[in-house]
């Protein structure tokens, strides 16, 4: 698709209603093809352009309001750039539309894709401005003061797209800064950036990538979004997910059952994640002043598990059909077990409990942890993903990323026979996964609870703390079977099998 325009300049273009017009049109046909568009699930049935903010004539952050099937209004950030130069150096992937203007021909891109985006950012940044734009909002940029010393250390170094990246694009200059740009955003204040900031800056916790600096827009009626992040990038061995993932292959091929190296890195992790809350717990403003958990809170904890359990036996019920073997007998017992759930959840809750909620991670798994130097750097701070951004600000029970991570130690097991056995070998390599299982866990939990205790975010009472730990991983698992009995029922058994390690299904 090739698109006329009435000028060359950006800034021009994006004030022209027919050329928003022709650009949306082209938008709908270009954003689903995008790894970072997150509502693949759902048609799209038009775009609209919501706001432009001008950064240069070439260049501009865009922001995309979706129209989707499910009446649900995502919003999507674009840098946008616009060139008539013949050695573009972008890649074709990002190109939106051709574009013409009088004789000349150009293209309208995604400018993450151009070799000088960070360039042109970095400049940006590190002036530490804010532009006033014609609709009386602000883009503005902050870089800390080490944020400042790096980039000007990593300055006309090019840049390398981060390709294993889902919802957002990250961008790695010199090895030594990343930027990420935001693609599904909201309004509000962005919890990675809260987060990252208050971690580095005020508690010092050493063992994430320290938050260097933010781009974002105020409008006029004092609302922020985030458009992206400067972090220090933490070079690394690769996320503790596929590390793990690559260790279980071997220990299936070789038979082992010594884990010793890789359970001194599992308990490591328990301190890290110990270290994390215990900053979190330092907190003293608004946002991250701990709260001492009431009996309100302790309801309402029992009641998102309820509820978890309810929608999961809703969900179990319709795809039961899909289910065959043990698997379908685990999944009919569950489904006639709301009663048995409801008392289990009345055992593990406390009647009554002395800590306090705090700020946590919030989506806490092998993935969002990377080993450099036999030691883990914990990242990604954004929340869960599918909760509203005002949800993801919210304080909880830092057991509730223990729970997380237990559950992701569960998956690396048992999901990585699936991957690497044959179905043949699969009873008979079960007993070294369940091994490892069991003793990774139990060196993370020790690692954690030894470094946390005296900590007022967790119980001292290690009956309580294990209990309300369990309770969360309850709510997990529930959760989990939702996601593979609609898509991969072969994995049903995972969540399956960690939910009776906690419910007795055939009785009370």
């Amino acid at each position: 698709m090739s698109i006329s325009v009435l000028s060359d300049n950006l800034n021009i273009l994006l004030q022209n209603s027919k050329f928003i017009s022709d650009l949306s049109l082209r938008l709908k046909d270009f954003i689903p093809t995008k790894r970072w568009y997150s509502a693949k699930d759902s048609v799209l049935k038009s775009i609209s352009i919501e706001n432009t903010f001008i950064l240069q004539n070439d260049f501009a952050f865009v922001i995309l309001k979706t129209y989707l099937s499910d009446n649900l209004n995502p919003m999507f950030v674009l840098p946008l750039g616009i060139s008539f130069s013949e050695e573009n150096n972008i890649d074709s992937v990002d190109v939106i539309a051709n574009i013409t203007f009088d004789d000349k021909v150009g293209i309208i891109y995604d400018a993450s894709g151009a070799t000088n985006f960070s360039e042109k950012l970095f400049q940006f940044l590190e002036q530490d401005r804010t532009i006033n734009l014609s609709n009386k909002s602000k883009l503005i940029s902050y870089t800390t003061s080490y944020g400042k010393k790096l980039l000007n250390l990593v300055r006309g170094l090019p840049q390398k797209k981060m390709g294993v990246e889902q919802s957002n694009t990250s961008l790695i200059v010199g090895k030594k800064v990343m930027l990420k740009v935001y693609r599904r955003i909201e309004y509000g204040e962005n919890p990675e950036i809260t987060t990252s900031s208050f971690l580095t800056e005020n508690a010092h916790f050493e063992n994430i990538p320290a938050y260097l600096g933010k781009i974002e827009v105020e409008l006029e009626n004092g609302k922020k979004l985030a458009l992206a992040i400067l972090q220090e990038f933490v070079q690394n061995e690769g996320d503790g997910w596929n590390y793990t993932l690559s260790y279980l292959k071997n220990v299936y091929e070789n038979n082992l059952t010594d884990h010793a190296n890789y359970l001194k890195l599992a308990y490591l992790l328990g301190v890290r994640t110990a270290e994390m809350h215990k900053a979190f717990s330092t907190g003293t403003d608004k946002i991250f002043s701990p709260v001492k958990i009431s009996t309100k809170d302790l309801q309402d904890w029992k009641s998102q598990v309820l509820n978890q359990a309810e929608k999961t036996i809703a969900v179990a019920k319709e795809h039961i059909t899909n289910l065959s073997g043990e698997v379908k007998t685990q999944v009919e017992k569950l489904i006639r077990s709301m009663n048995i759930i409801e008392k289990q959840v009345n055992k593990l809750l406390p009647q009554d409990i002395s800590c306090f909620k705090t700020r946590y991670h919030g989506d806490y798994h092998l993935g969002q942890v990377v080993i450099s130097n036999n030691d883990f750097y914990l990242l990604d701070f954004e929340g869960e993903p599918l909760k509203p951004i005002n949800e993801r600000q919210n304080t909880h029970c830092v057991l509730k990323d223990v729970a997380g991570m237990v559950r992701s130690f569960d998956y690396a097991a048992f999901g990585s026979l699936y991957m690497y056995v044959s179905k043949e070998q699969i009873k008979e390599k079960y007993l070294l996964a369940k091994k490892w299982q069991q003793e990774t866990t139990d060196a993370y939990l020790d690692g954690y609870f030894k470094t946390i205790f005296g900590v007022k975010s967790v119980p001292n009472d290690s009956k309580i703390a294990n209990d309300l730990l369990n309770l969360f991983i309850l709510e997990k698992a529930l959760y989990e079977v939702i996601y593979e009995v609609a898509n991969r029922p072969d994995w049903v058994s995972i969540p399956m099998n960690g939910l009776t390690r906690l419910i007795n299904f055939d009785g009370e």
